[in-house]
């Protein structure tokens, strides 16, 4: 019963993304990469035990839908992704959730530890054949894209990363995260990371590279 609950999960998941794309190919593309998600990460599996983990997927692959326009274009690309997520996240209160379907504000799991921020974004770049390398303070060990554990509270702590040297940079984790407002409850000191964190983003990315969404930015306003 749970396999075919899995499957059913990942079935309707993928028959929402696909409404993205026109293209045939493109649908044909995104039904592998979902697959192999699964094959890899056991993504049904925790889509039914979190089925807010469905939400962060849709929110990730709308925006390379809005960046990129086609995921056949994503291979090569060096993409940076700040706070990546990790498999040591804890769940906040709350998360809101911003997607080409709508928006919903997912509740705390019963765990301490959740699946929503897992490191979801760098998956699918990576299975799509992009070079993703994922910054993040938590366990990134087993994953197969490029990851540094960063401690993104201190100043040039990615400076370590050549100018120029990324197609594309994308954060969206920090400032919700619960370790993150632990190591940093006042809000004026929030917002001295965001700054350096836009600063950061603005020195990798390259001449006409893509910035696909950034929470640092919109902090700073």
């Amino acid at each position: 019963m749970a396999p075919r609950l899995h499957k059913d999960r990942l079935d309707e998941l993928i028959g929402g993304l696909v409404l993205l794309w026109d293209d045939p190919q493109e649908r044909i593309l995104l039904d592998k990469t979902v697959r192999a998600l699964e094959a890899r990460y056991g993504l049904g599996a925790k889509i039914t035990r979190e089925p807010g983990v469905v939400e962060i997927i849709a929110q990730l692959v709308g925006r390379l839908a809005a960046s990129f326009g086609k995921l056949s274009s994503l291979p090569g690309s060096r993409v940076l992704d700040i706070a990546c997520g990790s498999n040591s996240s804890r769940a906040p209160a709350r998360v809101h959730i911003h997607t080409s379907f709508g928006g919903a504000i997912l509740g705390r799991p019963s765990r301490g530890y959740t699946a929503l921020f897992e490191p979801w974004f760098c998956r699918i770049l990576f299975e799509l054949g992009a070079d993703p390398v994922g910054i993040d303070f938590g366990d990134l060990e087993a994953e197969a894209f490029t990851h540094y554990r960063v401690d993104l509270g201190k100043a040039g702590s990615l400076d370590f990363l050549l100018d120029r040297s990324f197609d594309a940079v994308h954060d969206s984790r920090l400032f919700g995260s619960p370790e993150f407002t632990a190591q940093f409850p006042d809000q004026e000191d929030r917002l001295k990371v965001a700054r350096e964190i836009t600063h950061q983003e603005r020195r990798l990315l390259k001449v006409g590279g893509i910035l696909i969404h950034s929470d640092a930015q919109e902090w700073v306003g």
